[in-house]
């Protein structure tokens, strides 16, 4: 192909739909080399590329062009305009981006634990051969990129593998995710990872959804104990006026008889629970304390004016750091947590061992108590750790602060 000379001008890039895109180029240069220019973000449904980037020579250039929501692209083959001054508009139907980003098939044996190693080729919705390869480092997944949607026929070639059982598949435009994944089942002896270090997009899915439902349930299961004491309140102060009306007594006095300080209607002060008024000190008398009642001495003094042995303070030990179960499958458990590095997870050998919970990984975080304060960190756990609600990977933490580990929240106390 003839080499081109880019043109001054910027042609103009319009997309039937508004939101926000990313552009960029792939192409030769004037000496054979390949390139790919830097993304570039346009919201909107207008942009003006920018095709400096491409040097002043290039041929086989194509643009992309990525819908960010759906992770749909349009590609197709770039030419400038001759006429520097008459820069031809690019414009792209919804049905131009029939091209997925990113598909990610996960390659299983027949009891569901993904493949060791392996060679993985698809031909996608246009007829394009592509080839991805697996190794343990990948967790039985091979990654496809700018695929053609529609039906795609899948081969997978590995030692020990008889037959591709899902060999075709279909990618489909519309998805929940703007990347396509899908489990593909192979027969045959091969060789696998243990599935327990691996969870499946499915799974995840599922451990997710039932967090989340812990967590809805955990706040119900609140509010209703709260609307129980506050109903069981009413019902107490209700049985108590009636028991006392009927025995001719005032609310304010069931009250006091209670033992309940109400202040005195006259003077304010407060008085004690006790029905009719009794003998009190009297308050002309400067011989009796009106506040003990006894009488001063020659000097004016009283039992309420001797001055008290000063009492020596009482030094309270710092609390060790702990958590405690707010919600979920260990609440109303406390885990004391000693200096050092503490593991959590869901071994029995853990220093906070939550062997109950299947949704904590084995080896799932760890904090870390030092003269420095309180650290947790993330150990590569399948379903995170959050704080405050925030999925974290290091986090420096604060009395208070509201720890997410598998479905339990705990509460960090220092």
């Amino acid at each position: 192909m003839a080499l081109c000379e880019i043109c001054a001008c910027s042609p103009l890039l319009k997309v039937e739909k508004k939101g926000t895109y990313f552009y960029w180029f792939d192409y030769t240069d004037g000496l054979g080399g390949k390139h790919v220019t830097q993304p570039v973000k346009f919201k909107g449904d207008t942009a003006k590329l920018d095709t400096s980037a491409l040097g002043t020579t290039f041929k086989s250039a194509k643009l992309f062009v990525m819908n960010k929501k759906t992770g749909n692209l349009a590609i197709l083959d770039y030419t400038p305009a001759k006429d520097q001054k008459q820069a031809k508009e690019i414009a792209l139907k919804d049905d131009a981006f029939s091209y997925v980003r990113n598909v990610r098939l996960r390659v299983i044996a027949e009891d569901g634990s993904p493949i060791e190693s392996a060679l993985v080729e698809i031909t996608d919705g246009e007829g394009t051969p592509m080839a991805a390869v697996i190794t343990p480092a990948d967790n039985g997944i091979a990654t496809f990129q700018n695929v053609a949607a529609g039906e795609v026929n899948v081969k997978v070639r590995a030692k020990g593998v008889t037959k591709t059982v899902d060999s075709d598949i279909e990618v489909p435009t519309k998805r929940a995710t703007p990347w396509f994944e899908k489990d593909v089942r192979v027969k045959g002896d091969v060789d696998t990872i243990p599935a327990e270090t691996v969870v499946s997009p499915e799974t995840k899915t599922a451990k997710a959804e039932s967090t989340t439902a812990g967590r809805q349930a955990s706040r119900v299961d609140l509010a209703l104990q709260m609307l129980a004491g506050i109903l069981l309140l009413v019902i107490i102060v209700a049985i108590i006026y009636a028991v006392a009306k009927a025995k001719g007594a005032t609310a304010e006095q069931a009250l006091r008889k209670l033992g309940v300080q109400l202040p005195d209607t006259a003077t304010g002060t407060p008085q004690a629970g006790t029905v009719g008024t009794g003998p009190t000190p009297s308050s002309t008398d400067a011989s009796v304390c009106p506040f003990c009642g006894q009488k001063r001495d020659a000097l004016g003094n009283c039992a309420c004016s001797l001055q008290p042995s000063v009492a020596t303070p009482q030094t309270t030990a710092a609390a060790a750091p702990r958590l405690v179960g707010l919600t979920g499958t260990y609440a109303g458990q406390v885990f004391t947590l000693g200096p050092g590095t503490k593991l959590i997870g869901r071994e029995p050998e853990c220093d906070v061992a939550l062997v109950n919970d299947n949704t904590t990984s084995r080896r799932h975080a760890t904090i870390t108590v030092s003269a420095d304060g309180y650290t947790i960190r993330d150990e590569g756990s399948s379903n995170g750790t959050f704080v405050n609600g925030v999925r974290i990977q290091e986090h420096k933490l604060s009395p208070g602060d509201e720890i997410q580990i598998g479905a339990t929240r705990f509460r960090f106390e220092a």
